[in-house]
């Protein structure tokens, strides 16, 4: 590998797709310049993103403008004139995002961390698209590319809308999971910071396994089919990502997300979302918490191995009392299974 740097750029000149030297004040250094930052910026959303379909748009956007950047850089060997199609795409996603939620006119920005990073998407697109404007004076700097750059700022900043209407409804975790955002557990901050203690990382091979999670669904399943209550049984690993979950017949759809959310919420509290429930009411030491991705009723309990919350169970189908009492069988059977 050679030297990373060379300095031939010293003196404020650089070269594009010859060997002439241009002044690193020409405009088309600033358009470059933008889609580096910006596709930086993108990339730091991906570093959070979970969820595949929203991570495999913003590596689409990146791929473009990487196509965007090689046609200015090199206008005689690449083409970077659209044929519609990516425009296309960016006004379908534009509105299949805004209809999918109220906006309700609402202009605040960057309620949580993910969708303040998209408003700095959004931020440095318009500013690319000044640059290509600018670039465009001199330059044979194609009309689409703009059209483009304009379509996805108004992309990231609906797309920064839909994320903040997640976050205040309690569905972020199904975008950014439990990866870490400033150090600490994206869907555990408010949680771990009322309760006081601080998240230790777990040992690897210390979680939950499918195989073991599968014997303890179906112990679960097996005993509330004898007690003639048509559950859903889910399981999630100690990072509270399901690892199982299961449906019986006849179980109301509802159930699903209530079981998922009480395994969750077992784990990230690391206690029975009984006893949360107790914790939260008045004279609980939780009096007035409210997170709106947790469960405070009965059918969601942690499971520990030597005392380490190794994952959680969660149980949906009847009551609170008769989803509790399911959990903590399953809450038993676990130990067996894991002696």
């Amino acid at each position: 590998m050679g030297k990373t740097y060379t300095k031939g750029g010293d003196g404020g000149f650089s070269v594009l797709s010859s060997d002439m030297k241009i002044s690193k004040a020409d405009e088309r250094f600033e358009a470059l310049g933008c889609i580096d930052e910006l596709s930086s910026h993108i990339g730091l959303c991906r570093a959070i993103v979970v969820c595949p379909k929203l991570n495999g748009k913003l590596q689409k956007i990146q791929s473009v403008l990487s196509k965007i950047a090689s046609g200015i850089t090199y206008p005689n060997d690449i083409s970077y004139a659209f044929d519609g199609s990516e425009i296309a795409w960016l006004e379908e996603k534009i509105d299949n995002t805004q209809n999918s939620f109220d906006m309700g006119g609402e202009k605040n920005l960057g309620k949580c961390e993910l969708s303040a990073r998209l408003d700095v998407c959004a931020a440095v697109c318009r500013r690319l698209e000044r640059a290509l404007v600018s670039a465009g004076r001199k330059y044979n700097i194609s009309k689409s590319v703009i059209a483009y750059i304009n379509r996805l700022s108004d992309y990231f900043f609906v797309l920064a809308r839909r994320i903040d209407f997640d976050d205040a409804n309690g569905n972020l975790s199904q975008i950014v999971g439990n990866k870490s955002i400033n150090g600490q557990n994206a869907n555990e901050i408010s949680v771990e910071s009322i309760v006081g203690e601080v998240v230790k990382s777990m040992k690897f091979g210390s979680d939950i396994n499918l195989k073991t999670a599968k014997a303890l669904s179906e112990g679960v399943l097996s005993y509330a089919e004898k007690t003639g209550l048509k559950a859903v049984v889910a399981v999630c690993n100690s990072q509270g990502r399901p690892v199982t979950v299961d449906v019986m017949d006849g179980a109301y759809l509802v159930s699903f997300d209530v079981a998922v959310k009480k395994a969750y919420t077992a784990v990230a509290v690391k206690m029975t979302t009984e006893e949360l429930g107790k914790q939260v009411e008045k004279g609980g030491a939780l009096y007035g918490f409210d997170d709106k991705s947790l469960v405070y009723f009965g059918g969601g309990v942690p499971l520990k191995v030597g005392g380490t919350v190794v994952g959680g169970l969660g149980v949906s189908g009847g009551t609170a009392e008769q989803d509790a009492s399911l959990a903590n069988f399953g809450a038993r059977l676990f130990e067996e299974i894991t002696k």
